[in-house]
């Protein structure tokens, strides 16, 4: 008897096992699932910052006690946290420091062990331990860029919402459907907001703090003054979205203006570096005065320090608030 059942129970073990797989794959690596979970790490976020969560209710979320403490001790943390969200990043700010602290190690450690002048040590294990969050802050701009270009369409597609008579959360809900992200993940992430009992003015207002952008605070300024004093609000987002298109076509404008500028600054920022890098290559004796001797590492840093000044005057010339 124990033959004839042992190819269902084989069967089932092979069923209950690829079930299994399916529910961790889906878990773990389906988009849908990870937007669900951004969103609802998003309204944690938003209902631990307001103090209360839904109704009035205390909130009650336990966190751990090192970020607490760090958050009310360094306001760097909390802006650090701040740029995870803002480059949607699924690492949390405890990662980014414990990999920002490794890599200033990794560099940092052998070249005290192998007796090199400190200075020269400190700024490369700087600038490579300050890679991830530069990375973050790629990232993060990235995304506003794109949240940008995108916002006149959706401004639009909330007025015509609007106009076939959907209420003004309904077309917030209708429009992180239909969107890609991020607009539609961060309209998304209100509407879930406001359903789990957020105000609509922190639920904006915390859309504003998530993406930083000037064009999106125009928009939340526009949808809270209208939330408390009324008017016609589909003409105010036509209006807005015709402004916000010939800005974005300002500022193409001057980035073509300005692309000599910045390619001039790639080209003097880099050649210093690579005509270290070709006479180490030919002649290692004759480039190797600079760090072997006091006088070298006084002119290397007085060129470094110039070199800063250049690339911040230069950024300066280039870079024009529209």
């Amino acid at each position: 008897m124990a033959l004839l059942f042992f190819p269902l129970i084989a069967f089932l073990a092979v069923l209950l096992t690829v079930l299994l797989l399916h529910r961790v794959w889906v878990g773990l690596f389906d988009p849908r699932s990870k937007a669900k979970n951004h969103r609802l790490q998003a309204i944690h976020n938003t209902v631990h910052r307001a103090g209360k969560g839904p109704g009035g209710v205390q909130n009650t979320v336990r966190e751990g006690a090192g970020e607490s403490w760090l958050r009310s001790h360094f306001k760097a943390f909390s802006q650090l946290e701040a740029l995870i969200r803002r480059a949607h990043s699924p690492l949390c700010a405890l990662q980014v420091l414990a990999m920002t602290l490794g890599l200033f190690a990794l560099v940092g450690v052998p070249g005290m062990l192998m007796g090199i002048n400190a200075l020269f040590i400190l700024v490369p294990a700087a600038a490579i331990a300050s890679t991830p969050v530069l990375w973050l802050s790629r990232a993060a701009n990235r995304r506003r860029r794109a949240f940008g270009d995108k916002l006149p369409e959706a401004l639009d597609y909330i007025s015509r919402s609007m106009r076939a008579g959907h209420s003004l959360t309904s077309a917030i809900g209708m429009l992180g459907t239909e969107f890609r992200d991020p607009i539609g993940h961060e309209f998304k992430t209100v509407f879930d907001e406001i359903g789990f009992g957020i105000p609509f003015k922190d639920a904006i207002g915390e859309l504003a703090d998530r993406v930083q952008s000037t064009d999106l605070n125009f928009f939340v300024i526009s949808l809270q003054i209208q939330h408390e004093t009324g008017g016609n609000l589909t003409e105010l987002l036509d209006g807005l979205s015709n402004t916000i298109r010939q800005r974005i076509k300002l500022r193409g404008k001057i980035r073509t203006l300005s692309s000599e500028g910045r390619a001039s600054a790639w080209v003097l920022g880099s050649m210093p570096f690579a005509l270290v890098a070709i006479l180490t290559l030919i002649n290692p004796g004759y480039i190797s005065v600079l760090w072997t001797t006091p006088e070298g590492h006084k002119l290397t840093l007085s060129a470094l320090g110039l070199m800063s000044v250049g690339f911040f005057l230069l950024k300066r010339i280039v870079n024009f608030k529209v």
